[in-house]
């Protein structure tokens, strides 16, 4: 079908995450077809500002990087009849469209889509594309599941990224002998990382981020004997640095959504959590280890075992990947957050193997980007569209 419109609603629970998908979509929707309109719908601007910083979050309406952004807390009935909807209308994570809108959407667009969230389970290729019956009005409403398999909608590729370059403004990368890592968890304890870092043997760069990794970081730190910063040009950044042995850790500010998507392409791994920051780390093309959310009886551990699953085959040793799924496995294990170490993971092999590792990450990202790329299965989806005809599931 032709299309010259898409809306985006976005209902922020988990802050930056939902908000980094959102504009992240929008975004490269716009670069995809610069002659639609764009417009984001959101009812947290704070969140959108902090991942992409040029967004004023007391305006009600704006337009930044050819994307109009909606605070739909200060949507009255006369902004939303000006307004009015788009041809296609989407809800990200099965929010709701705020019902002064879905009223004339009934009648007035021609597809929702409900973009869901993202997971490696089986049943989300049975999901894709399939019908939700809305009961009345014209307008028709897919699901849309992202996902690392064809059968899926795929992950939202990055069309434009520079790599992070400002490894000597932050004082590593001295030397090609040096590891670097990020840390994005949530709450746990350390100290199994730390010491198989130390046994390693290699000096080791941490770039410690969010609230919740580095406060379990100072509880292991602590553990250790470690209480102060070392004195350095950092805390005038206030940048706090740690020494542990071979181990240099910084804990980080926030970044912007671009910048930390392009540090994750420059180290030698990534540990990071949720959805969004899985999906960068895979396209990162970097070895990574996922600290999924973790839920009532530990069925975060199904999640993981369907990630592993998917990603198997592209693993040429067959011993790199028993490793990394045990470690995978043990890092879930926990059944609830905490700072101290109570899940008994061990990455001395995952070290050891971290060219393997590489290799598989890699093959993984070249994967996703000829496959998987979710706003080009989107858009092939709505471009091939016909209201009366049989949907094609392997869009």
């Amino acid at each position: 079908m032709d299309f010259s419109t898409i809306d985006i609603f976005c209902h922020c629970i988990d802050n930056f995450g939902d908000a980094g998908v959102a504009y992240r979509f929008a975004k490269e929707l716009k670069i995809a077809r610069p002659g639609c309109r764009v417009r984001v719908f959101t009812d947290d601007l704070q969140a959108m500002r902090a991942v992409e910083g040029g967004i004023d979050p007391s305006a009600v309406i704006q337009e930044y990087g050819s994307v109009t952004c909606i605070n739909t807390l200060l949507l009255d009935d006369g902004l939303a009849k000006t307004l009015g909807t788009a041809e296609v209308m989407v809800e990200t994570f099965a929010c709701h469209i705020p019902e002064k809108l879905m009223e004339m959407a009934y009648n007035g667009s021609r597809l929702i889509i409900n973009l869901e969230y993202l997971s490696a389970e089986d049943w989300v290729e049975d999901y894709h594309l399939k019908e939700s019956l809305l009961g009345r009005g014209t307008v028709r409403k897919f699901y849309f599941m992202p996902g690392f398999r064809e059968g899926t909608g795929g992950l939202i590729i990055n069309s434009k990224l520079q790599f992070w370059r400002d490894f000597g403004g932050l004082g590593f990368r001295e030397d090609e002998s040096q590891l670097v890592g990020t840390v994005f968890t949530y709450e746990r304890g350390f100290d199994a990382l730390l010491g198989d870092l130390v046994d390693f043997g290699r000096d080791t760069v941490l770039l410690i981020f969010g609230d919740k990794s580095q406060r379990g970081m100072s509880s292991t730190l602590s553990r250790a004997g470690i209480d102060t910063p070392l004195e350095s040009p950092y805390q005038r950044q206030r940048l706090p640095q740690y020494q542990y042995k071979n181990i240099r850790l910084i804990y980080m500010p926030f970044i912007d959504q671009h910048s930390y998507d392009a540090l994750l392409c420059c180290t030698d791994f990534n540990i990071v959590r949720g959805e969004d920051s899985l999906a960068r780390a895979v396209l990162s093309g970097r070895p990574f280890i996922w600290n999924a959310y973790i839920q009532d009886e530990k069925y975060q551990l199904v999640k993981v075992r369907a990630l592993l699953k998917t990603l198997q085959p592209f693993f040429g040793d067959a011993g790199s990947f028993a490793a990394w799924s045990a470690l995978m496995l043990a890092f879930n294990g926990a059944a609830a957050e905490s700072s101290e170490q109570s899940t008994p993971e061990r990455y001395d092999t995952f070290f050891k193997n971290l060219k393997k590792n590489a290799h598989a990450a890699s093959a993984i990202y070249y994967f996703m980007l000829r496959n998987c790329n979710l706003v080009s299965r989107l858009l092939s989806f709505l471009d091939g569209y016909q209201p009366n005809a049989a949907v094609n599931n392997n869009q």
